[in-house]
Order: structure tokens, then sequence, then C-alpha cells
């Protein structure tokens, strides 16, 4: 399987909600795996334990999730992506285009997922001050 398809697969969990079985979705995440949220806003989750914990604690504040796939290129280790996703919080839908970046080891693991994006349209959409974004992204 190449990186492209291990991407795919791995953002093809969260495409129309968000997964049931969190762990089989973060199964293609090395053991130490980081995720940037917002680059460069907010520091890296370390470990695929953490970025769990970080997804679930987004699960409360956003009961539905879904994303729509725009462009995937591939050049040896390094996988991008755009994509708009969207996500239902407060009795409405936002929609949040970001490029994600994404760093595999040799062995097909994700290492890096990093998430580029324009964090003051996320804080206006959700009614959110950006400081209040920030402190709702910090786990």
């Amino acid at each position: 399987m190449s990186n492209e398809d291990i991407v795919r697969r791995f953002i093809d969990a969260f495409r129309k909600t968000w997964p049931v079985d969190m762990d089989a979705a973060l199964a293609p995440l090395a053991e130490d795996a980081t995720y940037q949220i917002i680059v460069p806003s907010i520091p890296p989750i370390k470990g695929r334990a953490a970025i769990k914990a970080e997804l679930e604690h987004m699960q409360i504040r956003v009961k539905q999730q879904r994303h729509d796939m725009k462009a995937v290129a591939a050049s040896g280790n390094t996988v991008f992506t755009e994509r708009v996703d969207y996500s239902f919080s407060k009795g409405k839908w936002v929609s949040i285009p970001l490029v994600a970046v994404f760093q595999l080891n040799d062995a097909g693991e994700i290492t890096t997922w990093r998430e580029f994006l324009d964090p003051s349209a996320v804080a206006e959409q959700h009614g959110m001050t950006l400081d209040e974004l920030r402190g709702s992204l910090a786990a």
C-alpha cells in the first residue's frame, strides 16, 4: 500500500462522522506520532493515546463532523491533503478549509500530522474569540 493510500484510508475513517472505533481509526498512527491541530498556533500533541484523548475531547464539543477531500499529493514519505472539514456545533454546520501534511516512516506509519488553517475564521464561525478557540483546544 502506498503512503497516499495509507493517508486516504486514515482520513476516510473520519469522512462521514466520528469513527465508532477510535482505536481502529487511529491504528495507522505510530505510537509516538504527533498531531498539530493548527500550525503554528497550537503546540503539537505527542503520542497516539494523547491524540485519541484530544479527539474524544473534540467529540464532546462537536457532536458531528465530516469532510470533503479536494486534492491529495504525495512525494516520498510526505502526503499533502486539501479538504474542507465540517463540524456541527451550537446548532449549525461550520466549514473549515485546510491543508494537512502527513509524514510517514518507512514502516508505513503516520509519524506527523499537521493541519494548516485560518484559526480566526474557525473561531468566528463557532462564535468564539481566537483565545477561546485556543483554550478549547488545550485539552
